[in-house]
């Protein structure tokens, strides 16, 4: 479906806002994980498992909806999601033991894959095809924006709500963003039913297992710092909590920026030289991590340096999954989000441990060898010619 040029921009604008909320829901426990363990008597690793089981959730249930709801319209797809996201979060703030909200958090991550591969696929069949990376760039820097505002947003309003009355506001405020979405996206047709053999056939797909795998690699890498950033930044760096809430904030800022450019550098570079821009960038901030000064500055600039290269990533990658087979682009995309939420729970329990095995100093090592097999299957992919290279 194309609609025309105002309400088209409108309706990328209210996936955009969805696509925040998403991002601010999924990783709003990091910043509520101390009062989260206070007042439930769970450790910090604990606590981690939040994360884990809704990026596990998320990915199961990315993978598994095509198959019963994908061929529902997406407006009534992506608000059944944000219903149940809202149910998770509401639920969330008022269960009584750290069990029962494990279980809340696997409610919304099935919420959640019902609304994040679905904003991708929606604004791609907004737009006409040459606009598509544009198109995608756009929603994308909502979840971009999660890291500037969202979780800052959290991190600031959680001392003053609690954690309970901060998901309770969360799920306010996807109460809000449901709405908007509600009256601005224009009527969008699902797919044809997906069955077992349309999985055989599409993930038959050249070059689909090798796209996916970079995926995994380059989400993993990143998450393997990210997801103990707090206690890496304190032992690597020596940052104070100042210093940790200022790399936050930065991380975000650089993400965004790199998110900004994308378009541009696309254009010119194409999607695979793209692809390797974004992917050697990161894998050469994370060697200098091995080698940057234990001061918190330094850090700082580094993990900047990772969101930059790291948020021009996910954007052309979806473009690529597009690419791969345009007609399957709804299960495509669902096979994309579902990895990059198993590389988000690989990350972050892989970095938890080798933090303790290797300690901070080494930690970036595997993270970077994880980029760099990332760079070079991309390299790898296209010289096969499997991905076309010449621009949309």
């Amino acid at each position: 479906m194309k609609s025309d040029g105002s309400s088209t921009g409108t309706a990328l604008s209210a996936l955009s806002v969805a696509y925040f909320m998403l991002g601010t829901s999924t990783l709003s426990v990091v910043a509520l994980s101390a009062s989260i363990s206070q007042e439930l008597q769970v450790t910090g690793a604990q606590t981690g498992l939040l994360v884990t089981v809704f990026s596990l959730s998320f990915a199961a249930a990315a993978l598994l909806s095509p198959l019963l709801v994908g061929h529902w319209p997406r407006k009534r797809l992506l608000l059944t999601g944000m219903a149940l996201l809202m149910v998770g979060l509401l639920l969330g703030a008022v269960v009584p033991s750290f069990d029962l909200l494990l279980l809340t958090r696997l409610i919304a991550g099935i919420g959640g894959a019902l609304v994040g591969p679905v904003i991708s696929a929606t604004a791609s069949t907004l737009v006409p095809a040459e606009q598509q990376q544009q198109a995608l760039s756009r929603v994308f820097a909502g979840f971009t924006l999660s890291t500037v505002l969202g979780i800052p947003m959290t991190s600031v309003v959680g001392p003053l709500l609690g954690w309970r009355g901060t998901l309770v506001l969360l799920s306010v405020l996807l109460l809000l963003t449901a709405l908007f979405l509600w009256k601005q996206l224009p009527h969008v047709a699902g797919g044809q039913q997906v069955t077992l053999r349309t999985y055989q056939q599409v993930s038959r797909t050249p070059g689909l297992f090798p796209a996916l795998f970079t995926t995994l690699l380059q989400i993993g890498s990143v998450f393997v710092l990210y997801g103990v950033i707090a206690s890496y930044l304190t032992s690597r760096f020596g940052s104070n909590p100042a210093w940790i809430s200022a790399t936050f904030l930065s991380f975000g800022f650089a993400g965004v920026l790199g998110n900004s450019l994308v378009g541009t550098l696309n254009a010119r570079l194409g999607n695979a030289r793209m692809l390797l821009f974004s992917l050697v960038g990161g894998a050469l901030t994370l060697l200098s991590l091995l080698f940057d000064p234990g001061v918190p500055l330094a850090g700082l600039i580094s993990f900047m340096g990772l969101s930059f290269f790291g948020q021009m990533f996910q954007t052309p990658q979806q473009e690529r999954m597009i690419r791969l087979n345009p007609q399957a682009r709804n299960l495509m995309l669902g096979f994309n989000s579902a990895t990059v939420y198993l590389g988000m729970s690989m990350g972050s329990l892989l970095g938890s441990q080798l933090l303790v095995t290797l300690g901070s100093p080494l930690l970036a090592l595997p993270a970077f060898a994880m980029m760099l097999a990332g760079a070079l299957l991309t390299g790898w992919a296209t010289r096969k010619a499997r991905i076309p290279v010449p621009s949309v």
